[in-house]
């Protein structure tokens, strides 16, 4: 059985964040300053303290200001940076990390939006189900755009429709997946491509099931957002400590 300290985590950062262009402008979404760190390092730090060890980002746009950040903020796991020549959407972007990816299965997230999901107990699930994918969803009757996620009986996938005019299911899209290497099959034949609509409305016809958490979903998408974050998030950070950032490099502006 697969351990989830030997998953490769892929973190997609490429995208430009127009929403959040009046309030982050000079640098990617990923990166937006939360008690003086970036938003990124959140992930990071919640699933090292689940075990990862190597972390993949797909980077874009700016994509130098996180290479240059996790480079000078080293620590006990491998990073790896692979940055798209052009804008390649979230799916041409895992196509183009692929080559560096090790492990079966390995996790992908989104950059800019976050799930406390507990990992181990997502690759059991994921394992149990002999899934080739696993999508981890979430209620939240606040939220309308999102992907809706319709699952059947044991959790099996029905549908996934990218932020639907209309919503007839209660699961969101957490961003978060896992996925067996032979989802590779699937991927469309052409560079630039969407995760959520060209490739998880096609795995209702695959071995491919619903995580359901509880734990809430947050994104920085819009100037709201994020500032809505800054006010919740509690930093406890123990790899990333904001005040060692401070002797490093300083305080980093909003």
């Amino acid at each position: 059985m697969a351990r989830f300290p030997d998953c490769d985590v892929i973190i997609l950062c490429g995208g430009f964040g127009t929403r959040l262009q009046s309030v982050v402008s000079d640098r990617p979404k990923p990166m937006a300053e939360i008690h003086g760190r970036p938003f990124v390092s959140l992930l990071v730090e919640h699933f090292l303290r689940h075990g990862a060890r190597r972390f993949i980002f797909s980077t874009g746009h700016f994509g130098e200001m996180i290479e240059d950040w996790f480079l000078r903020h080293r620590g006990p796991y491998e990073t790896v940076f692979v940055r798209d020549p052009v804008p390649l959407g979230t799916g041409g972007a895992l196509a183009h990390a692929m080559p560096l990816v090790r492990s079966n299965p390995f996790l992908v997230l989104n950059g800019d939006s976050f799930c406390e999901i507990d990992p181990e107990r997502l690759l059991r699930f994921h394992t149990r189900k002999r899934a080739g994918a696993t999508i981890a969803v979430t209620h939240d009757d606040t939220r309308e755009d999102t992907g809706a996620v319709a699952l059947g009986e044991g959790d099996r996938l029905l549908s996934m429709v990218e932020k639907p005019r209309k919503r007839t299911s209660t699961y969101h899209n957490a961003g978060v997946y896992l996925f067996d290497r032979a989802v590779t099959t699937l991927f469309p034949d052409m560079p630039v491509w969407s995760l959520e609509r060209d490739l998880l409305p096609r795995l209702a016809t695959e071995q491919c099931y619903g995580f359901v958490t509880a734990s809430p979903l947050h994104d920085i998408g819009t100037p709201e957002r994020l500032a809505r974050f800054r006010e919740i998030w509690t930093d406890t950070s123990a790899y990333f400590p904001t005040s060692l950032l401070h002797q490093k490099q300083g305080s980093m502006s909003r």
